[in-house]
């Protein structure tokens, strides 16, 4: 490439992912495992957060459920999937699944 179409970055391919990167989650997102599948267009999420203890270099697992919102209730006992924070659906009901990152029994 030339200096000058290197001094328009437009034109540098692949410029754009870099200057602008793509952010990798929603706000608010959460990942989580699928505990409960057994009720209608909803599904039951544990999300596991870690806190570490400095004076004995161990970290502390917490565990919190979350319902969430299944539309096509595509989602089976086990899997890794991604929540994002919704308009309250019902009294427990306030997220909804996004995606599936992984499904049960894949590495």
């Amino acid at each position: 490439m030339t200096n000058k179409q290197l001094a328009d970055m437009s034109t540098i391919p692949g410029w754009n992912l870099v200057h602008n990167p793509p952010r990798r989650n929603p706000r608010g997102a959460l990942v989580g495992t699928v505990v409960s599948d057994k009720m209608n267009k909803t599904v039951n999420i544990a999300v596991d957060r870690f806190k570490l203890i400095p004076k004995y270099r161990k970290r502390w697992r917490f565990t919190k459920k979350f319902m969430a919102h299944d539309e096509q209730e595509v989602c089976n006992m086990g899997d890794l999937v991604m929540i994002v924070p919704c308009q309250k659906i019902s009294k427990h009901k306030h997220f909804m699944v996004r995606e599936i990152i992984r499904p049960k029994g894949q590495l």
